[in-house]
């Protein structure tokens, strides 16, 4: 389906160059989405290492050790993808 665009209240078709330039922003979203979403993987993760587990982890609480060294190896994969 051709594209349009509203020009003085009228619908108009995108001529050949406005389609292949929303074409390659389409192309340049696509490409991009991988490395947004390993970004946003990162972020989610390093939201879960709490200031609580990270005083839990200097305190020598093996369980929050463990669990910050996992979310680590977790971001370590993620941006291994960038």
């Amino acid at each position: 389906m051709a594209r349009t665009k509203m020009v003085n209240g009228e619908v108009v078709p995108f001529t050949a160059e406005e389609e292949a330039a929303r074409d390659a922003e389409e192309a340049a979203v696509l490409a991009a989405k991988p490395v947004n979403d390993a970004l946003a993987e990162i972020a989610r993760l390093e939201a879960t290492i709490t200031e609580r587990r990270l005083r839990e982890a200097l305190l020598g609480n093996a369980e929050a050790i463990a669990f910050i060294q996992g979310v680590e190896d977790d971001i370590a994969i993620e941006r291994a993808k960038l």
